[in-house]
């Protein structure tokens, strides 16, 4: 036994010399070169092909271990200096790296072990945000963070946003999607896709939705994959889910609106814009009526480039008693009756923000309308109103004729009344003049 770790001894004792010499031939000058021919004359001379081969594998995986042993020597040396230098005890750190983003978090985890140890403890993944401007992350490294974030998890951004910088909270967008994926524990292969599909959101979903329990916060960006049956099984393991974004995706409105009133009673705000090639399916009354009895706490609702007409969208304003944020923006069904005696309501008297912008059927009489009970003191906390339409305001039910300068809407009197209020109305100020 005692030869047998002499001889151990005598065989590392040896690699660190070989080690130390191999290092040391770095201060040659012309080094690359010189390795470049004296590797041509190690093959040249080989007795056979397959031995020749067999050097230059050698020499790559040599190269290969050579440098992720020299990143690991990094990574410990860095660690030893961030323990003697780093001024904070372990549990404010980790306090301090569950306020960064998901992208820096994983970009310190990558620097040094101690940072890696810090950035594992879930509490650091209670709010996880992984939107990038190009699809770079997959089902893969959706699962290890959120089983990483195991019960802590609060909130979930998944998907593709145009600029995922604007985003609060956010440094920069994940722009290496391997180092990412490393630092996070997740190492990934070549046959794995950098797309998210229906699978992304499975994780809430297993051991009977524990994961999914406790999460407030869903928003989903541009998930071409995703489907309705879906995005319906997770939000049936969501019951304290407050706030949810649905935007870009190829989903029926109907089933997930009929999803959360059964399941989300606590939400607080429900955004959804419809995608370029969704169904784009019209809301009947009843979906209207059980969102109303199901989701007593809205106070936020968007409903962006839907079908929708007036008397379901009087039905839902007047239902939800505590609403104070409404948009419709792009609706191709509102006229903008639905604001009618709506003012003075419990529905609709305590609004603050609507956003009525591009309805393509928004009529100039119900605009003006508008503007009047406004004047009157109707519509008392209403601070934001964006009434700006690029195909100008309907005269009649005929779409044919159209106003773009209008004359009996008393924009003037509103501001002057209320000087605080911020009035959008954008209109072109002629046919020539329209976006194409």
């Amino acid at each position: 036994m005692d030869s047998l770790l002499h001889n151990n001894d005598n065989d590392d004792n040896h690699l660190d010399h070989v080690l130390h010499d191999f290092l040391a031939l770095s201060d040659l000058p012309s080094l690359s070169l010189s390795l470049s021919l004296s590797l041509d004359r190690l093959v040249h001379s080989s007795a056979s092909f397959s031995e020749a081969d067999h050097l230059v594998d050698r020499a790559f995986t040599m190269g290969s271990i050579l440098l992720e042993v020299a990143k690991h020597s990094y990574r410990n040396r860095a660690s030893v200096h961030n323990s003697l230098t780093w001024p904070l005890p372990p549990d404010l750190s980790i306090k301090v790296f569950s306020l960064v983003d998901t992208s820096s978090l994983c970009h310190a985890a990558a620097t040094c072990k101690l940072f890696r140890n810090w950035a594992k403890d879930p509490f650091c993944y209670s709010h996880i945000d992984l939107r990038t401007p190009v699809p770079k992350v997959n089902d893969a490294l959706v699962a290890t963070i959120i089983h990483r974030a195991g019960k802590t998890l609060r909130s979930l951004m998944l998907g593709v946003v145009p600029d995922a910088t604007t985003s609060s909270g956010s440094c920069q967008p994940l722009s290496d999607t391997r180092r990412n994926c490393y630092s996070c524990g997740y190492k990934r292969s070549q046959k794995d896709s950098c797309h998210l599909t229906r699978c992304c959101l499975n994780p809430l979903n297993a051991d009977g939705g524990a994961l999914g329990a406790l999460l407030r916060k869903l928003h989903l960006y541009n998930i071409g994959q995703m489907d309705s049956s879906s995005l319906v099984e997770t939000l049936s393991v969501c019951p304290s889910l407050l706030d949810l974004e649905i935007v870009g995706l190829d989903v029926e409105l109907g089933c997930i609106l009929s999803s959360v009133s059964a399941n989300c009673h606590l939400i607080e705000r429900l955004a959804f814009a419809a995608s370029t090639t969704g169904r784009n399916e019209i809301l009947n009354i009843q979906t209207c009526s059980h969102l109303v009895a199901g989701c007593p706490h809205l106070t936020a609702l968007s409903l962006r480039g839907i079908r929708i007409h007036d008397y379901k969208v009087r039905i839902l304003v007047k239902g939800f008693q505590k609403l104070k944020y409404l948009d419709f923006s792009r609706s191709v069904s509102i006229t903008g009756s639905f604001l009618r005696n709506l003012g003075n309501s419990n529905g609709g008297n305590f609004l603050e923000f609507l956003n009525l912008r591009d309805c393509m059927h928004l009529k100039e009489m119900e605009v003006a309308k508008l503007l009047t009970a406004i004047i009157a003191g109707n519509f008392k906390s209403l601070v934001h109103l964006d009434i700006s339409n690029r195909e100008g305001l309907g005269l009649r039910t005929d779409r044919q004729h159209t106003c773009y300068i209008s004359s009996i809407m008393p924009v003037k009197e509103v501001l002057d009344t209320r000087p605080w209020m911020r009035l959008m109305v954008d209109y072109p100020s002629d046919r020539s003049n329209r976006d194409p």
